[in-house]
């Protein structure tokens, strides 16, 4: 310590400093010098070892990592969505997403850019909760969010949380929202959730065909719901109805599509739908 005090009685801050890391390099060669002695002592090849773990290090480690965040401490990167920008660090976003992490590591543009600009195509408030969920394993998933949490979830390559979403719809499944969630799942690669909106909706159709949500689905959905085997009407006459008012609600663009559609009834498809 006798150097450390001859270098703050110093009035040469220059010399202190250079007192300071001559008396810093000292000690590591001391530190160095002292496990080489002390592994020299330890038998060899001793089994008498511990491993300490302690479980609550990730938590601790996200904890902090959450604090240096939001007092935008070493962030290297603002990610933007509408209005709002979100100070982060790089390595955590490229630890939770292969989006980021290719990002980022893929010498694409935003790997040199400070800020990542996603405009329109994702809600503020969406970003913030996968955000939050990067820096803390944790996460609400409700009926307000879980659609766009999974569609984000995606889009990012969150894929936990696409699951999760995912997951979380299936319990909320109802003939109300299986068309929806139908189309959903098929533009995500959501199968379980696929699978069961799909059988829903066959199930349900004779109740579903005059929803909005019928007449807004695409040419490919509305065909393979009406030439399924599995579909359960009573009366095929239901089904003619449903190509019908489908292709009503969008004559001008469908009219070219009633005889593709009303085969599946067995009905002359010459018939106009104004009629």
């Amino acid at each position: 310590m006798f150097h450390l005090q001859t270098c703050q009685s110093s009035e040469n801050w220059s010399a202190t400093l250079n007192c300071l890391k001559r008396n810093q390099l000292f000690q590591v060669k001391m530190s160095v010098s002292n496990h080489e002695n002390r592994k020299s002592r330890s038998s060899s090849g001793s089994m008498n070892i511990q491993l300490f773990h302690k479980a609550s290090h990730a938590d601790s480690l996200l904890t902090q990592l959450n604090l240096l965040r939001k007092r935008r401490v070493f962030t290297d990167v603002v990610l933007q969505a509408g209005h709002r920008a979100f100070p982060c660090h790089r390595a955590v976003l490229a630890s939770c997403s292969r989006y980021f992490e290719a990002m980022f590591s893929g010498g694409l543009k935003e790997s040199r850019d400070a800020e990542v600009n996603f405009h329109d195509s994702l809600h503020p408030e969406v970003l913030e909760l996968l955000l939050d969920y990067a820096y803390s394993a944790r996460i609400i998933i409700n009926e307000e969010n879980a659609e766009s949490l999974l569609e984000a979830g995606d889009m990012l390559q969150f894929h936990d949380i696409r699951d999760a979403s995912a997951e979380f719809l299936e319990k909320n499944l109802h003939p109300s929202n299986c068309l929806g969630m139908m189309l959903l799942s098929d533009a995500h690669q959501c199968e379980r959730l696929y699978e069961l909106s799909w059988r829903m909706c066959l199930a349900n159709f004779a109740s579903l065909f005059k929803t909005e949500d019928f007449l807004g689905l695409p040419k490919n959905k509305v065909q393979e719901l009406i030439f399924s085997e599995e579909l359960e009407v009573e009366d095929e006459s239901l089904v003619y109805e449903a190509v019908i008012d489908w292709v009503k609600a969008d004559v001008e663009r469908r009219m070219v599509d009633l005889p593709s559609c009303s085969a599946a009834s067995g009905w002359p498809c010459c018939r106009s739908p104004t009629c």
